[in-house]
């Protein structure tokens, strides 16, 4: 094993934990889609399985759903979408076998479901200024009377996506909060959630039934903003994801000599390279070059050159202990010193999802203590 993702199970617990204080009146829902925002399916479903703080899962679409209940006795709610063509339709068959709870957010679908023949337990979207998915507000209230006609569609829940919960301006999201309400309170019968990781911190009255925790689950702040909330509140997260990888080659580079291709890091002083096997590929960022840092033995040094398809040269003193073989952090902390997915976004200009989400799921995870 060369390239590894580490996985803490304790603070992944932990990040749990610190939300039900936020929230003892809500129920937990975790969100795993899009492999685990990158730490993994299968693990951290495994994990989140045997949490009893946890009342259940959600995923992006029905194929998640599918390959999630095989290893989860928890209920699953998909989100965003599914097939409703005729080669999807065994897939259908095993969503209402299994009581999967699918979305709902146009009536030509509810009627589609209704007339499969089967029962489905189904959760109503409402699009309240997000302009994605969801039932338009104004349309809202008669199209759910009608869905409650459908016999084979039972409502479990409704809900909403906030579009900036996680900025410090909250006057948007209190305005979609409100439209959302005036919806809901006609049906009190039925859950409702609507509030992320972002949004249970910042608007404590949209944590409703249920929470969707889903980018602080792995101990990552939506935003700097929300990370000032969370501190004012004593909420703690901890990174659940360490990325590591082992030095392949080391060699001595003299002054004048460029490294990587497009020669766009030329060295000014005799120093050493470390090879190591990560690239593009593997989803560390081509923006990273010359500016990342990695950690090894708990001292920082420099990406050099382009990253690689594959591999990535890290600049090592000429005069060093370095040697082939050795751990480095790529992600994640060694000692005292870290590197956050934080650091990784601000260097490649995204933002943490993305930098967590685009790392390879072939890359192997390993849970630890």
């Amino acid at each position: 094993m060369i390239t590894w993702i580490e996985i803490n199970q304790k603070n992944l617990v932990h990040n749990i934990r610190e939300f039900q204080k936020l929230a003892p009146q809500s129920q937990i829902w975790p969100v795993i889609k899009s492999n685990a925002y990158g730490h993994g399916f299968k693990e951290v479903a495994s994990i989140l399985d045997k949490e009893e703080l946890v009342k259940g899962l959600m995923v992006v679409n029905l194929d998640e759903a599918i390959e999630l209940d095989k290893i989860v006795q928890k209920q699953i709610i998909v989100l965003s979408y599914f097939d409703i063509s005729s080669e999807a339709e065994e897939s259908l068959k095993i969503a209402a076998e299994q009581k999967i709870i699918l979305p709902v957010y146009d009536l030509a679908t509810a009627e589609y479901l209704n007339n499969l023949g089967c029962k489905f337990l189904i959760n109503i979207k409402i699009d309240t200024g997000t302009s994605r998915l969801g039932f338009r507000v104004e349309e809202s209230i008669e199209t759910i009377k009608k869905i409650e006609e459908l016999k084979n569609l039972e409502i479990v829940s409704l809900f909403t996506h906030f579009a900036e919960s996680e900025n410090d301006d909250q006057t948007f999201t209190e305005q979609q909060l409100e439209k959302f309400r005036k919806i809901s309170d006609q049906f009190p019968q039925y859950k409702k959630h609507t509030a992320c990781s972002a949004a249970t911190l910042s608007q404590p009255t949209a944590q409703n039934d249920i929470i969707r925790l889903g980018i602080s689950l792995y101990g990552l702040w939506p935003s700097e903003e929300i990370r000032q909330r969370g501190k004012e509140k004593d909420i703690i997260l901890k990174p659940v994801l360490s990325w590591k990888t082992k030095i392949i080659q080391i060699k001595d580079i003299k002054p004048g000599e460029t490294v990587g291709y497009n020669r766009t890091w030329k060295c000014e002083k005799d120093c050493r390279l470390a090879i190591l096997p990560v690239g593009y590929n593997e989803g560390y960022d081509r923006l990273l070059s010359n500016n990342a840092e990695v950690i090894i033995k708990g001292k920082k040094y420099f990406v050099r050159g382009n990253v690689c398809m594959n591999l990535i040269m890290v600049e090592l003193p000429s005069e060093t202990d370095i040697r082939v073989g050795e751990t480095v952090t790529l992600l994640g902390s060694n000692g005292d010193v870290a590197v956050s997915a934080e650091d990784l976004a601000t260097w490649s200009q995204t933002i943490n999802y993305e930098t967590v989400t685009r790392i390879n799921p072939k890359i192997i995870r390993i849970i630890v203590s």
